[in-house]
């Protein structure tokens, strides 16, 4: 290369004889002119030619990719379902652990996954309702049902037609009872008042129909929709705003008339049951149901007058509670159990992720290397070694000293010691950062990718063939090449010639290009066919 000692060592020799050849054609500066015959200049002509600036090294071939294959986990190989040098593509499986527990566990998995998803999720069951759905909502349905309750006992008013009817039932009762004591003394009469009580409940229970279909009249449906309070018109006057609403007072107006209704067809059902005891004659049994009918009525007036108690209260508040604390405990339950849901579907995840590492799948496509174990044998470390022998590698070794000639895609031409009637070609594709060492001399390593059409060829080149790799830092062809040692170099980078004119030389600068230890390329500054020195060697 001409970036040796050599090339050093010819650059000065030439320095030192162009100045002997300016001394043979100049005179000093003391005015003796030089005897021609103390140096005998040689002459070349430019010619047209081709040149080739390379560096040669050693090679040998290597996998694109190599991959040492393992196993997730230890365990006994069960089967091995490749050999060296099959041919394997990506997915393709290589060997299999046994795995019967790892089946047993994604199964368990499976099952739990199952069971927590139906409990919390509705959709994974035939009838679209989780078992934490149906629990929620009969919570908040006892919620609600209880706190009805507890604000009916805390909203109580005594009904005026309640209280009325019930002392009018007391009267009746009480007048029923006078009839029957003094039915022993005369049965008509006994029997008159029965029929008397029977028509006072048969008008009570038309009374109570007609109030009863009064209030729930379907042309005050809309009462039941309209939230706004209102007031009531009575006698003597208007009586103050309550500050009910239509919506609660129409409530209120037929649950009283339902209640009124029932009371006074049972009220009609004891009077039909009295007169019918009137008609049979016995005055003990009159006696006992007009006695029993006053008790009913006067236990129905207390009713109608008395609230709800404290202890009542106080049951109702505490039914509310629990029911509170019922509800929160469902949606606490269904909350965890979602939860449980998603630590099950990693299990699950994690199980069936166990059972596919069991077997060895081929990350890539490529060739089997190696297999190093056998069925039956406890692996632990890498099982299959797995190549890309595709389009193979060539590392390649230059001397540092040729640096220079070895760069990114770089075209290589290559003879393998095997193939010495082939040469494959190729390009670079890298060049390490950093010198290394190879048999205590430093060089530099690269690697060679040889084109596709070179490779074409029926023999395969198995990994680790030996070759010699010549790397081509440039070429030019039909170039203008003269003598290195016709070149003066007057800087760094600078050149010029000396260039016969009339016999005489005349110096002209030129711009090199490729330059090895023999020749260098004229870009511009010289044409084909003149004649430049060479100094006093001669050349051919």
């Amino acid at each position: 290369m001409f970036r040796s000692r050599r090339f050093w060592y010819v650059t000065v020799a030439i320095l030192v004889v162009s100045g002997g050849i300016a001394a043979y054609y100049f005179t000093t500066s003391n005015g003796i002119e030089t005897s021609a015959e103390a140096l005998e200049v040689q002459t070349t002509v430019a010619r047209q030619g081709e040149i080739t600036v390379s560096a040669t090294g050693a090679g040998t071939v290597i996998s694109a990719i190599d991959v040492e294959l393992s196993f997730a986990t230890s365990g006994i190989l069960d089967e091995l379902l490749v050999h060296v040098g099959d041919d394997v593509q990506v997915g393709s499986e290589l060997a299999r652990l046994q795995n019967i527990d790892a089946q047993q566990s994604l199964a368990d998995a499976e099952l739990q996954l199952l069971q927590t998803t139906m409990q919390t999720d509705g959709s994974a069951t035939e009838s679209g309702v989780s078992y934490d759905d149906i629990a929620v909502e009969q919570a908040q349905i006892i919620l609600e049902l209880a706190q009805a309750e507890l604000d009916d006992l805390l909203n109580w008013e005594p009904d005026d037609a309640d209280v009325a009817l019930a002392e009018e039932n007391l009267k009746a009762a009480e007048a029923s009872y006078s009839a029957a004591v003094s039915q022993e003394a005369s049965t008509g009469y006994n029997n008159q008042v029965s029929k008397i009580n029977l028509e006072q409940a048969e008008r009570d229970l038309a009374n109570a129909q007609g109030n009863y279909n009064t209030a729930f009249d379907q042309g005050r449906e809309w009462e039941t929709f309209y939230d706004e309070p209102t007031c009531r018109e009575g006698q003597g006057g208007a009586i103050p705003c309550t500050g009910e609403t239509f919506k609660v007072l129409i409530e209120r107006e037929r649950e009283s008339a339902t209640n009124a209704l029932t009371r006074a067809q049972d009220n009609l059902a004891i009077a039909q049951a009295n007169y019918n005891g009137a008609l049979a004659g016995t005055s003990y049994s009159s006696s006992i149901n007009a006695q029993s009918s006053i008790v009913a009525a006067e236990k129905a007036v207390e009713d109608a007058l008395s609230g709800p108690t404290e202890d009542e209260i106080r049951l109702a508040e505490t039914a509310v509670r629990q029911a509170e604390l019922a509800l929160q405990q469902a949606r606490l339950n269904r909350e965890s159990n979602a939860l449980k849901l998603a630590q099950d579907q990693l299990k699950v995840d994690a199980n069936r992720v166990a059972l596919e590492e069991t077997t060895l799948v081929a990350p890539m496509d490529g060739t089997v290397m190696a297999v190093n174990a056998a069925v039956g044998e406890s692996v632990a470390g890498p099982v299959i070694v797995l190549a890309d022998l595709e389009q193979p590698l060539v590392e390649v070794y230059i001397d540092e000293t040729d640096l220079a000639t070895v760069g990114l895609g770089h075209e290589v031409e290559v003879v393998f010691d095997a193939l010495p009637d082939d040469t494959f070609v190729g390009h670079v594709v890298q060049v390490d950062p950093m010198l290394s060492d190879f048999g205590g001399v430093s060089v530099v390593r690269a690697v060679v990718q040889l084109d596709s059409d070179s490779f074409a060829k029926p023999q395969t080149l198995p990994v680790g063939l030996n070759a010699t790799v010549e790397v081509i830092g440039g070429r030019a062809q039909n170039a203008v090449l003269v003598p290195v040692e016709a070149l003066r170099e007057i800087s760094p980078g600078e050149f010029a010639v000396f260039v016969m004119e009339d016999n005489e030389p005349q110096l002209r600068f030129v711009e090199v290009g490729l330059m090895d230890f023999s020749f260098a390329e004229i870009l511009s500054g010289l044409e084909s066919g003149e004649t430049v020195t060479t100094g006093i060697v001669e050349t051919n």
